[in-house]
C-alpha cells in the first residue's frame, strides 16, 4: 500500500512530466493533492530534495516495464504492442521542458536517470527478443544485443535536442510510431509471428 510520501512523489512526477520542473511550484503540488505545503515539507526539505527523491523513485518504479505484472504473462508480440500503446500515450502527455529542466538545473541527476533508463530498457528489450525467439515468434538468428541497444537509444534519445533523431511533427505523429512498430516486428518475426501480429496490431 502506498503511503503519503509516495502519493506526493507520484503526483509531483505527473506534474513535472506534463508542465516541466521549473514551472511546477510546491503550491501546485499541494493543491493537486488537496494538502498543505506544510505536509509536503514534513517529507521533503525543499523542492530540490523532492526532485531528487522523485527521480530515485522513478528509477525504481518505471512508467513501463516488460517485467510488470500487467504484461509479463503475455507473449513477446503482445508485450511489444503494449509498449507501443504506452509510447503513444506518452506522446500525447509529455512535456519537453521537463527533460530540459533536468539537464539544465539537475545535470548529475539527469545523467544518472538517463543512463539507468537506457541500460534497463535495453536489458528488457533483450529479454523480450529472447522470449519471442523461445516462443517461435521471433527469428532465432536475430542479433539481440544490436537490436536492443539500437532500439533503446532510439526511443530514449529521439526527443533530445542534441540528437534530433526525429522532427517534432514526427514524434507527435501516432501513425509514424505505428509504422515504426510494424517495421520492427516485420524485421524480427518468423512467419508465425508475422501472421500473429497482423491479426493483433
Amino acid at each position: 500500500m502506498k503511503n503519503q510520501k509516495e502519493d506526493i512523489i507520484e503526483v509531483c512526477w505527473e506534474l513535472f512530466f506534463q508542465f516541466g520542473i521549473k514551472s511546477v511550484t510546491m503550491d501546485d503540488i499541494a493543491a493537486k493533492l488537496g494538502i498543505s505545503k506544510k505536509t509536503i515539507y514534513q517529507h521533503f526539505s525543499n523542492k530540490t530534495d523532492l526532485v531528487e527523491q522523485a527521480i530515485e523513485w522513478q528509477i525504481n518504479h518505471p512508467r513501463f516495464s516488460f517485467q510488470s505484472e500487467e504484461v509479463s504473462h503475455l507473449n513477446a508480440i503482445d508485450q511489444y504492442i503494449e509498449f507501443y500503446k504506452f509510447v503513444v500515450g506518452q506522446i500525447s502527455n509529455s512535456c519537453e521542458s521537463m527533460r530540459y529542466d533536468l539537464r539544465k538545473y539537475y545535470p548529475k541527476l539527469w545523467h544518472r536517470f538517463h543512463l539507468i533508463k537506457l541500460t534497463t530498457f535495453q536489458s528488457e528489450l533483450a529479454q523480450n527478443l529472447q522470449q519471442g525467439i523461445n516462443e517461435g515468434l521471433f527469428r532465432p538468428e536475430v542479433n539481440i544485443e544490436f537490436i536492443s541497444k539500437t532500439m533503446a537509444r532510439f526511443y530514449l534519445n529521439m526527443v533530445e535536442a542534441d540528437n534530433v533523431i526525429l522532427e517534432k511533427e514526427d514524434i507527435e505523429n501516432i501513425e509514424y510510431h505505428k509504422e515504426l512498430g510494424t517495421y520492427h516486428l516485420h524485421g524480427v518475426c518468423t512467419e508465425k509471428g508475422i501472421e500473429y501480429f497482423k491479426n493483433n496490431f
